[in-house]
């Protein structure tokens, strides 16, 4: 998967991510909750509420693991 709108939306290359296809609707999210905590605050240009970002992590269909085994991938600014 690749294009312009990739680093827009907070990818980097080489990042792994999960898509799930559902009607009407496509999410792509990175692979591990460590990566998908970086797009969170990448993308925020408000007020960020950790504690109901956590809460909907732990609810996430499908659900996130961290298994350390994926590299951290540094953003620039």
């Amino acid at each position: 998967m690749y294009g312009e709108w990739m680093p827009l939306a907070g990818f980097t290359a080489g990042m792994p991510v999960k898509i799930r296809v559902m009607k009407d609707c496509i999410v792509i999210t990175p692979q591990n909750t460590r990566e998908l905590w970086g797009c969170i605050e990448g993308m925020s240009v408000t007020y960020l509420n950790q504690r109901k970002v956590k809460q909907w992590l732990d609810t996430f269909p499908g659900a996130l693991y961290d298994t350390g085994d994926i590299p951290v991938i540094k953003r620039g600014r």
